[in-house]
This record gives structure tokens, sequence and C-alpha cells, in this order.
């Protein structure tokens, strides 16, 4: 086959475009998050501590809340102790990416014990410069000089991340949006199985004029009485409820069947203070009947 007839029967490609700028892959709805998340983890391209899809998903999400692509937000965000957090190169990042930052400048002082590191910001259109310090004293004084890992292999470092974290959240709070900065928050120790107060038992209610604190309930079925509103009664309800039937009475003859029927000399049997209620009762009512004592 002649060279012709080979360049003919070759599928024809299309051509390679140059040029064009780069742009990153936002998704716009949870489901994007879901897939780019799920790309990452299955590459084995997911940092230390977002090894699943689902926490891959929500270092995404907190990113481009704040403004971070979904591969940087990946790169920048970290869980630490539970809580999102973003590392202090990151943060400085991100507010330097907002473009709100008018200076920057982080520097050490002394030597030794005596080291101290700075950082200060300033954002556009404020007067006041805000400032960060950390210094191998307050290091001590939280117990974190000589702890094993960072604060061992590179003090220095942990010295400048926390008074740049320290500056960039005075300055910079709406940027940041309440994430905490990496290096700081792994140094908090977590709380693990804390068992919450229990609240305050109320008090006890005073007790009404005339009448003695008991909750024992009594069971009262006299004869020709009406049980749905007497049964299960405290000493104290069966009181009232003979005060109020004994107010109704319209007669002596009406009042004594009331008192014959509910029979309280025996319902408050051992309760002299009650049957004194009830006696003085009965007797209020007479005289309110016109009845002579």
């Amino acid at each position: 086959m002649s060279d012709l007839a080979t360049q003919q029967a070759a599928p024809r490609l299309p051509t390679l475009q140059s040029g064009g700028s780069v742009k990153a892959i936002v998704p716009q709805d949870f489901d994007g998050a879901w897939r780019i998340a799920t790309a990452v983890v299955k590459a084995g391209m997911a940092p230390k501590g977002l090894d699943t899809a689902e926490k891959a998903m929500v270092a995404i999400m907190h990113g481009m809340e704040v403004g971070l692509t979904p591969m940087a937000a990946l790169q920048s965000i970290a869980v630490v102790n539970g809580r999102p957090t973003i590392w202090g190169d990151g943060a400085l990042g991100l507010v330097q990416g907002s473009g709100l930052m008018e200076s920057h400048k982080e520097w050490f002082d002394g030597s030794g014990d005596t080291r101290k590191a700075f950082c200060t910001v300033k954002r556009k259109g404020d007067p006041e410069v805000k400032s960060g310090e950390f210094s191998v004293a307050d290091a001590k004084k939280a117990g974190l000089w000589g702890k094993t890992g960072p604060w061992t292999q590179y003090p220095d470092r942990m010295l400048k991340m926390r008074a740049r974290g320290f500056a960039l959240r005075d300055g910079f709070s709406d940027v940041l949006r309440g994430l905490g900065i990496a290096e700081e928050v792994q140094d908090y120790q977590a709380i693990k199985d804390v068992t919450p107060p229990k609240p305050p038992t109320p008090p006890e209610p005073p007790a009404e004029e005339g009448k003695v604190e008991d909750s024992t309930l009594i069971d009262i079925k006299p004869e020709n009485a009406d049980q749905s509103s007497s049964e299960n009664m405290t000493p104290d309800d069966f009181v009232e409820l003979i005060k109020g039937e004994l107010g109704t009475a319209q007669s002596a003859e009406d009042l004594e069947e009331v008192w014959t029927a509910r029979d309280p000399m025996a319902v408050l049997e051992g309760d002299d203070v009650r049957q004194g209620l009830a006696v003085a009762l009965k007797n209020k009512n007479l005289k309110r009947l016109g009845v002579s004592l």
C-alpha cells in the first residue's frame, strides 16, 4: 500500500490546541464534591488523616467556604482532634490571596530561652497593625517546649506558627471564618469521655399555709362517693376535695351527707393535723348554714 493510501486509511484525530488559561475544577453541588473526594482517595493522593472519601469531602467543603479550590483544600485543611483546621502556610496564603492584606512581617528576637517569635499584619484600610508573639517562656508555660514531635524537631517554626496564628486571627477573622491553625490546635489536649454535669435539682415548692408536706397517696373508696374524683389522692388533695364539697352544701342535711360519704376521720386516721383541718371545715360551714355549735 502506498504512503498516500496509508494516510487516507488512518483515522483523523483532532489537532492539539495550545494556549488557554489553567483553571481548577470547582464542584457546583454535593455530588461534584463527592466525586472529586472519591477520586483523590482511590488514587492514593489524599493526605494523612483524610483517607476516606467522607473526610476528604468535608475538607473540600470547608476549604471552598473560605475560598480554596478542592485540591488546595485537601493540602491545606487538616482534621486535628476532630476539628477542621488549616495549616499555617495555608492560612497565610489564604489571607494573601484575599487581597485584603497590605503588609506582613515575621521575625525573632533574643536567643536561647529568651527567644521570641513576632508576626505583624496590616489590613488595607485599617490603620491599626495586628501583632502576635510567642516565646520560649510561653511554650514552657504551656507544656510544649521539649514535647516529642515538631516542638523538638522544629522549635523555631512552631514558635513562628503560634505568633502567625494569633496575628492572622486578629486581623482576618472574616477570611479564616473560625478555622483554627493546625500547628496550634494539634497541641490542644483532646477531651474524651467527659461526663456532662447533672442539672441542678429544682427546689421543692413552698408548702401552702395550713398544709403539711406529705406526698403519700391514699386510696379513698367511700360508699356512694364519686370514685373518679377521689381515688389515689394525696391527703392534702383529699382535704381540698371535702373543702369544696362542704362549701357547696345548701343545708345541714346536705353537709352531713357529704361528711358521712367521705368519712374524713377514717380516711385520715392517724393524721391528727389533717383530721383537725377537716373538722374545722365542717364547723365553719355549719356556722355558714346557721347551725349553732
